[in-house]
């Protein structure tokens, strides 16, 4: 390798995303195989093109190298700028405190690496789960979840949902808005919300399977669900029971609210 290429190739940053045509909505990106050493090198030459990363050129350095992939994810979407008519342009934006989104992530992120490392986590999955208006859309909506420590538990437990979220809310082609971008987020907001319960947050998928076994269609309203005072023994019982007691329902030709039942029934009490 000449001395030239050495240099060059030193300059360049190794980007997680295609440069070109991005697929829209909900997809799941390939996995981030960066050493820490490249993603150290990408927060080098972001600094030398946005003030806003020089800045907190070393804090950010020296966060958990687990939360530098995001990092380099952040300043790859505020440096790039999707061609529709309707785009986030995230270093622009004003956010708070006269900053822009992209300067206040910058600051944010490695006080929430030590203090938050849920919310970077959480992120770092919508991130990989949706598309850049998606993933812009989150940051614009709901950065300030990094200074929310509390929400941590609630967090944890909605990470696992986020890619059938994304699935259901992002699908469909370009509408000219963000009405499904927006629809992501209430999905999101309905399950990171304080009224929520944490433990009911991580059975939706046991709900969600049980209620795949009981023939045609079939309202989940998880707004009731997560937010219900039900015992969680209680709520997780009557799940094991549902698919029996919907069978007989069935036979008798009622109608069976799954939400409803899960969260009432004590006939096993």
């Amino acid at each position: 390798m000449s001395l030239f290429n050495a240099i060059t190739s030193k300059l360049k940053p190794t980007l997680r995303f295609n440069q070109g045509f991005e697929r829209m909505g909900a997809y799941t990106k390939p996995a981030d195989t960066r050493t820490t050493e490249q993603l150290l090198e990408n927060i080098e030459y972001f600094a030398k093109r946005n003030p806003e990363v020089a800045q907190f050129k070393n804090e950010l350095k020296s966060m958990n190298p687990k939360h530098l992939g995001l990092v380099s994810d952040i300043c790859e979407l505020a440096n790039n700028v999707e061609m529709m008519p309707q785009s986030i342009n995230i270093q622009k934006l004003r956010f708070k405190d006269g900053k822009t989104l992209f300067g206040y992530l910058m600051e944010q992120l490695p006080k929430t690496s030590k203090n938050n490392p849920n919310a970077l986590e959480f992120t770092q999955e919508v991130i990989n789960q949706t598309d850049a208006t998606a993933s812009k859309y989150f940051l614009a909506d709901f950065a300030k979840i990094m200074e929310a420590p509390e929400a941590s538990k609630h967090l944890a437990a909605t990470k696992p949902l986020v890619k059938d979220i994304a699935q259901q809310t992002l699908k469909g082609g370009y509408l000219m808005d963000f009405v499904k971008e927006k629809n992501f987020m209430n999905f999101i907001k309905l399950l990171i919300n304080p009224k929520s319960n944490p433990e009911k947050i991580a059975m939706i998928p046991k709900l969600a399977k049980a209620a795949d076994e009981i023939p045609g269609e079939n309202i989940l309203y998880l707004d009731d669900f997560v937010k219900s005072n039900t015992p969680v023994k209680q709520v997780e019982e009557n799940i094991n029971v549902l698919p029996n007691v919907a069978k007989m329902f069935a036979k008798e030709g009622k109608t069976l609210d799954i939400v409803d039942f899960v969260n009432n029934n004590t006939n096993l009490y």
